[in-house]
């Protein structure tokens, strides 16, 4: 096993789980290029870990995706599940914990900044999971994963809201309930795009647009809250 100088008990409380085997945690973080020049077996790097971790994460996705969201169709199901997997959305949750610090890297990527390349970023991500799934479990995994994407998944959730949201601010100031009006509608039959304004007092303080008018109206209901509030 590579041995290097990582600071376990930093990178454990930002994933909020501490392992009993760290050389889980060390394979994680060790890209393919540490084993080639440190002379190691390939096994001791994080590509099996990947693959592993890319399964679970689809599977902790839509687990979540599927129990919190009981109207969404199949297709809803996979895109919106799509865009919380991708690579860029991995890299940019590894980044915001600044997990590029941590990686095990060959002399070579390190000089070619390395740390910061999304893809190693991601890959190193899914590895992690994979870490704390052979560990701790389905469990611990789904919490991790869970609390690293808080605002990519509740923002979502809240914009889902937001039209309950603004009605409840509006009553509770003694406001007029809100007018939406769709102002526009584009593309082909079945491939619709719909643009909605909301009006308060005959003002619009809102627009929004989607593949759906609810999803338009809650759109530009988010904006009007944000409008109102700030």
């Amino acid at each position: 096993m590579i041995k290097n100088n990582i600071k376990f008990d930093e990178i454990e409380a930002k994933l909020g789980f501490n392992f009993k085997n760290r050389d889980l945690l060390r394979m994680a973080l060790t890209h393919p290029s540490a084993t080639n020049e440190m002379g190691v077996k390939r096994n001791e790097s994080n590509q099996r870990m990947e693959f592993l971790g890319d399964a679970v994460l689809d599977l902790i996705m839509a687990n979540y995706l599927y129990e919190k969201h009981e109207e969404w169709n199949e297709g809803e199901l996979t895109v919106e599940s799509d865009k919380l997997v991708n690579g860029a959305t991995l890299a940019k949750i590894a980044a915001e914990i600044n997990l590029g610090r941590y990686l095990i890297l060959g002399k070579g990527l390190i000089s070619q900044s390395g740390r910061d390349n999304p893809s190693i970023l991601a890959a190193a991500f899914e590895a992690i999971v994979a870490a704390v799934f052979i560990e701790g479990g389905y469990e611990m995994a789904h919490k991790m994963v869970v609390q690293l994407y808080s605002k990519y998944l509740y923002v979502r959730e809240e914009v889902e809201n937001s039209k309950k949201y603004l009605q409840e601010y509006l009553q509770s100031r003694g406001s007029p309930i809100p007018e939406y009006r769709t102002v526009e509608s584009t593309g082909k039959p079945h491939e619709l795009t719909f643009f909605v304004e909301v009006v308060i007092n005959e003002q619009v303080m809102g627009v929004g647009s989607g593949s759906k008018k609810i999803d338009a109206e809650q759109e530009a209901a988010n904006h009007a809250l944000k409008a109102l509030k700030y």
